[in-house]
């Protein structure tokens, strides 16, 4: 499919805010007070609003985009959007109770924006994986991918707001250590179902056939006519060539930026984490105008793609 590069930077963008806000937010409701928790959530705050802004260019019309919050129990992007605008006031009610000391309504206002943060990520996933006209989308890696993918950028984001204000305030060693520790982990994981994800993508035929686009059992069917002799919106909506050695290297590039880099930085030293954080989010740009690319939308076969 054709990537949109407004998509691409709505989800890495606002995956790496969820994140980072979620993780900034855990650290305050389990140890109190820390340093850089401020600017986290004020990063934290524009890398998301900025996804969602970006998303909406991806409209046809963006003054409809309000049609995006009424279909919410059968819709997943209605979902996410329902959520995600129920975000700001639950942060701001977390910050306020936060900052008056009151320490109940601040648990609750904290609990009810981690579930928020996860439910984002999860539903954003969901909106790719419900999709049975794109048979790679259709699996549990995806569903899995957008919110580890987010809570990994949030905590390179997350480790590298708190060494920065290492400076200025006292930063306890074993935090850092712990935060790299759970960086590196997550980075390990990450890698691992995406590396997964690109052996799978590598292995099954690419289209599905035409006989199971229509319905009909295994046989000789093909297309006589695909109905037009130029461009479509279609033909460049979804049917999008990538040539496999350049896919081959993008996702060398994904792999080793996004999760190979960091991980080395991070292991030789925490401080370096601001220097991963830069690696990790343009490995994630990458891999994820790779998740468009090499996505074949069933459409593909009544335009001729059905005998590859």
């Amino acid at each position: 499919m054709k990537p949109a590069l407004s998509v691409v930077f709505f989800t890495v963008s606002s995956g790496a805010g969820l994140g980072l806000l979620f993780w900034a937010t855990l650290a305050r409701l389990m140890q109190g007070p820390l340093p850089g928790f401020e600017m986290a959530v004020a990063m934290a705050a524009v890398l998301f609003t900025a996804g969602l802004l970006s998303s909406s260019l991806h409209l046809a019309n963006p003054r409809n985009g309000w049609r995006a919050f009424v279909r919410f129990r059968h819709s997943w992007l209605s979902r996410e959007a329902v959520f995600a605008v129920a975000m700001y006031p639950v942060t701001a009610l977390f910050l306020w109770a936060d900052a008056h000391a009151l320490r109940g309504l601040a648990v609750v206002g904290g609990a009810l924006l981690l579930s928020l943060a996860l439910l984002v990520l999860v539903c954003t996933g969901m909106i790719y994986a419900c999709l049975k006209t794109v048979p790679h989308w259709r699996n549990w890696q995806t569903v899995v991918a957008y919110p580890l993918f987010g809570l990994m950028s949030g905590a390179l984001l997350w480790l590298a707001t708190s060494i920065g204000t290492a400076a200025d305030q006292a930063l306890p060693v074993t935090s850092m250590h712990v935060g790299a520790m759970l960086a590196l982990l997550l980075l390990a994981a990450g890698g691992a179902l995406k590396l997964s994800y690109f052996l799978r993508f590598a292995r099954e035929p690419a289209p599905p056939s035409l006989n199971a686009a229509i319905g009909l059992p295994p046989g000789r069917v093909r297309v006589l006519d695909v109905g037009h002799s130029g461009r479509t919106f279609l033909t460049d909506e979804f049917v999008f060539a990538l040539a496999r050695e350049r896919a081959r290297l993008l996702r060398w590039v994904a792999l080793g930026l996004g999760f190979a880099l960091p991980g080395l930085l991070l292991a030789i030293a925490p401080r370096w984490s601001a220097l991963a954080v830069t690696s990790c989010l343009a490995g994630l740009l990458v891999e994820r105008w790779l998740f468009f690319a090499e996505a074949r939308h069933v459409v593909r076969v009544y335009h001729g793609d059905g005998a590859r």
